[in-house]
């Protein structure tokens, strides 16, 4: 991104509270008395208090109910809010900053007005920073979150307590985390349960336009999470950081200004940074501290819920963690990366054939002068050992601590883990302590830069069959069906305006259909829930289905019938195994419902 787009971004929000918030007059426009507290508070009236519940209805559906009887005043002050809303964020299309004024006004009469009056370039080509999903599917609650904030500036500039620029930025950094602690406004008790402890995006953004040399544009508190994880060896020795009041903000910008020192100025985004704390994980922070306090972790669940995807993320960004341990580290990071990480991760898919001499050791027959003899041979694990112990770089300052090799198990759950595993229990406990194996002569010693992480279909073997010495030896971590990640994948297909409706309505069926086997089917439960990737292969059915069939025809019909298709070859078939020791009786009644709620979305 060029300074003088990012430059545009600042000159915009100051503009705004410029001409909106010090005065009562239009940023979008040049008309007076559009941004007053009294269009406010009709704002919040129709959009706020009269929330319309429920997913059914699109975002554009709902707000043309809510303001129809708005005059164009209130109408051009709440497209003020959604233009605050998309002011920040880089993943927002340009026609659609261009045009949302428009949609809002609706009206040919307004448009005209709206035309004939506004500034030109009123709206970014580009923002500040990635907003995220979580900031475009929460999209209303973020609203009432400007909404409030601003109808409390207003009422401070009123007062003639906020008189500068300074000021109104003063107040968002200071006020930006309390501005539901009270209901000042009596907002209706059910909407303000959704506002009290929900956390907003635009709380991160909007202190990064306040003061962008010191709050970084980061959207998400799970991206800030992890970028401190990954940093934090930066400045954990330094003197700053030993004051009790730090937020993560504070440690974030730490972390930046020794970034700088290194010569590195870029945003957390950039090529060369994001693949360091950004590896797809929803949780990194978490996953991180318990593989490094436990040094086995399992992730369990459905099938098509990115349970082998998730554990070589999180072993990569595991390693990449530690390596960045030693300052000197991230320079050489920078410059040739972290060489052979891929040969730090080590993969095992089990199968039934598996067997403890395989994995651990066992005794063949081999050919000798004598005819032939019985000899002790290591299993695979043993190979995985020996790259461990010969691993040379290091991450502590002392060059004794041993960069972590990660061994990942796939599929754990089709072998007797217990009788493969054989004494792996006890050398997982007791580290660096040679432990005598069922095969004379061959000894484990499990190194302390080795740790494992496994990856179970619960459907084949639930974990409250497994005993005890395996379950306590391993973090337990399940993955299930994820509709935010589902949108996220629809989304990289599914990117125009037009296909927001299709996309929520489906990401809210496929969760009410798997509402339904989780809790509505004694048979099945939350172990058979449909993972999000087998739903996500909407994208491809709807564009084979275009490819052969669609052009000229509505993408709502071309939408639905890639729904259906989706249904019949896949996720009906799957339902019909689930259920496979089930009367056809009651798999015809469950999988009709399934198909009701799979169409209708309830």
């Amino acid at each position: 991104m060029s300074e003088e787009n990012r430059q545009h971004v600042y000159q915009l929000y100051n503009s705004f509270i410029e001409h909106c918030l010090l005065e009562h007059n239009s940023v979008l426009t040049n008309e007076e008395d559009i941004f007053s507290l009294a269009n406010l508070f009709r704002v919040k009236e129709l959009f706020l208090d009269a929330a319309i519940e429920g997913s059914g209805p699109s975002y554009w559906d709902k707000i043309e109910l809510q303001f129809q009887d708005a005059n164009y005043e209130v109408r051009l002050c709440f497209a003020h809010l959604n233009w605050l809303w998309y002011l920040p964020a880089n993943d927002i299309k340009p026609e659609t900053k261009r045009d949302t004024p428009s949609w809002i006004l609706e009206n040919e009469e307004f448009i005209e007005r709206f035309n004939t009056n506004k500034k030109e370039q009123y709206f970014p080509q580009i923002g500040v920073g990635s907003a995220g999903l979580y900031y475009k599917t929460n999209k209303p609650m973020e609203i009432n979150f400007l909404l409030i904030l601003c109808i409390l500036i207003k009422q401070n500039v009123e007062k003639g307590e906020l008189k500068k620029i300074a000021d109104i930025n003063k107040y968002i950094i200071d006020k930006v985390y309390s501005v539901f602690d009270e209901n000042t406004f009596n907002i209706p008790e059910k909407e303000y349960k959704l506002l009290e402890n929900r956390a907003f995006a635009m709380q991160n953004l909007i202190m990064h336009l306040a003061k962008p040399e010191y709050y970084e544009p980061i959207a998400s508190k799970q991206d800030k999470a992890a970028i401190k994880s990954n940093f934090y060896a930066l400045i954990k020795d330094t003197e700053a950081t030993k004051k009790e009041d730090l937020t993560i903000d504070d440690e974030i910008h730490l972390i930046k200004k020794e970034l700088e020192k290194s010569g590195i100025n870029n945003s957390f985004y950039a090529p060369n940074l994001w693949p360091i704390w950004n590896k797809g994980l929803h949780n990194v922070t978490e996953d991180i501290m318990n593989l490094q306090f436990k040094k086995a972790l399992v992730y369990y669940g459905p099938p098509g819920t990115g349970k082998t995807h998730t554990a070589n993320a999180l072993a990569q960004s595991f390693i990449t963690n530690h390596f960045l341990h030693k300052k000197e580290n991230l320079k050489v990071y920078f410059e040739k990366g972290l060489e052979n990480i891929d040969q730090r991760i080590h993969k095992l898919q089990f199968n039934p054939n598996t067997s403890y001499e395989d994995f651990i050791a066992g005794y063949q027959l081999k050919a000798s002068e004598n005819g032939s003899e019985t000899i002790a041979v290591k299993g695979q694990l043993f190979d995985i050992i020996d790259k461990a112990n010969n691993e040379t770089k290091t991450t502590d300052e002392k060059g004794q601590v041993k960069l972590p090799h990660v061994l990942i198990l796939d599929e754990i759950n089709r072998v007797d883990l217990s009788r493969v595993f054989g004494e792996l229990f006890s050398a997982m406990e007791y580290r660096n302590q040679p432990i005598k194996t069922a095969i004379k002569g061959i000894e484990l010693n499990m190194p302390d830069n080795l740790y494992i992480i496994g990856t179970m279909n619960e459907i084949d073997f639930s974990v409250e069959r497994m005993d005890f010495a395996l379950r306590r030896r391993f973090v337990w971590k399940f993955k299930g069906y994820d509709d935010a990640v589902l949108l996220e994948m629809l989304g990289s297909y599914f990117n125009d305006k037009h296909f927001e409706e299709f996309k929520n309505d489906f990401v809210t069926a496929c969760t009410a259909l798997n509402n339904y086997i989780s809790f509505s089917i004694e048979e099945l439960g939350e172990a058979y829930q449909i993972g999000h990737t087998f739903f996500a292969e909407l994208s491809k059915i709807y564009n084979e289905n275009y490819n052969l069939t669609g052009k000229g025809r509505s993408k709502k019909k071309l939408f639905k019938e890639a729904k259906d298709i989706l249904w019949s070859i896949s996720i009906e078939p799957m339902l019909v195994a689930f259920l496979g020791n089930t009367d056809n009786t009651s798999v015809k009644e469950y999988t009709s419902r399934a198909n009701a709620i799979f169409t209708n979305g309830k």
